[in-house]
């Protein structure tokens, strides 16, 4: 199969007198959806970066919070754990983790405000 050498192959760019196409560009490729590249960013917006919220709370509060997690975390999961537990141990593992959770909501509840901050007299907008 001879081409003739005035045709327009794929990959040659257009024979002179001839209308180029609108969809191609200079480059001689299509310009369509796969060939779109994104714009550049002129925008110098630099996200700022979060606060850890740790750092900025009370040691008590985290103290509490954590008695309370480690306790339902531990109390859920120690039933799973195929150890043969000391018999002076056993009996006092599950109530030691009740205790350790009541602690933690006895920690957290004592570091609830005694008063009310403002003088409101009820519902804000």
């Amino acid at each position: 199969m001879t081409q003739r050498p005035d045709s327009n192959g794929p990959g040659r760019r257009p024979v002179a007198g001839r209308p180029v196409p609108k969809n191609l560009g200079d480059s001689g490729r299509p310009k369509g959806p796969r060939n779109f590249g994104p714009a550049e960013d002129e925008d110098d917006f630099v996200p700022p970066n979060p606060k850890n919220p740790l750092a900025s709370s009370r040691p008590a509060i985290v103290l509490g919070w954590g008695m309370v997690i480690i306790g339902i975390i531990a109390l859920v999961s120690v039933p799973f754990i195929p150890i043969d537990w000391p018999s002076l141990l056993a009996p006092w593992i599950v109530p030691g983790l009740i205790a350790l959770v009541i602690i933690g909501l006895i920690v957290l509840f004592l570091q609830m405000p005694s008063k009310r901050s403002g003088s409101g007299n009820g519902a804000q907008l």
